[in-house]
């Protein structure tokens, strides 16, 4: 009895680990090539938006630091 419930946990193991490997195989070179390139360019275009929404405060702060030193 005690080798039989062995068998059928390690049969079970091996078949939770086979479909667990299927789950988690990795993707082909081709896809994941796409994907870092599609998270490139989501990173580029966030970085792009967040230069462009700091642009007007850097300008004022340089005329504050330029007005400073003036004085």
């Amino acid at each position: 009895m005690k080798l039989a419930c062995c068998m059928v946990a390690f049969a079970g193991g091996m078949l939770a680990g086979g479909v667990v490997a299927l789950l988690f195989a990795p993707k082909k070179g081709s896809e994941v090539r796409k994907d870092i390139k599609e998270h490139i360019d989501d990173a580029k275009a966030h970085l792009k938006e967040e230069i462009s929404c700091c642009k007007p405060a850097a300008r004022v702060v340089e005329e504050n630091v330029t007005v400073s030193m003036e004085e």
